[in-house]
């Protein structure tokens, strides 16, 4: 977590701001998106869970699985202008259903019944459009903060965040 981070932090605590997360610099030596998550957890006090995984990391980022729809997004062209969706790769499925785990029991942690059922039951067939209004909601309410993944300079997970902001933001 920057220090400036902590700064913006503290201003939209202050001033009751909803937020998403982006971690970015996935394509640079050492990253490590688990680590900003938790620190996120940590140091911000947020009650926070990515709603993406990663496939591939530092030089070898490609793309981001989309925990929500469930599907894989790799970003082609010179800039990573060019989305194509695909079905998440089988290297990466248990490592999905783990994080979606994971992301269901943050929401149950705020949302109460209406996640808890499917955190319980170690379900992820949630319906997309409950799921995102969920999110939705208990990001507008400060109850939750979804967290993307991604590599501004390469343009890949930018335009996931950018619908995140759609689907996710007042």
């Amino acid at each position: 977590i920057q220090p400036q981070t902590l700064t913006v932090d503290k201003q939209m605590k202050r001033y009751d701001v909803p937020r998403i997360i982006f971690v970015n610099k996935l394509d640079r030596m050492g990253a490590d998106p688990d680590a900003a998550l938790e620190g996120a957890r940590t140091r911000l006090g947020l009650n926070c869970a990515a709603v993406q995984i990663n496939i591939g990391i530092e030089n070898g980022l490609e793309g981001v699985v989309d925990l929500v729809a469930w599907k894989a997004h790799y970003f082609d062209g010179e800039n990573g202008e060019v989305v194509r969706e695909e079905e998440i790769p089988a290297a990466l499925l248990e490592l999905a259903k783990e994080k979606k785990l994971e992301l269901l029991g943050c929401l149950a942690d705020c949302a109460g019944e209406q996640m808890e059922e499917y955190f319980l039951e170690e379900t992820i067939d949630v319906p997309v459009d409950e799921l995102k209004a969920c999110i939705r909601k208990h990001t507008i309410a400060l109850n939750f903060c979804p967290v993307f993944l991604g590599s501004a300079y390469k343009n890949k997970g930018v335009q996931n965040m950018m619908d995140g902001i759609i689907d996710y933001l007042p």
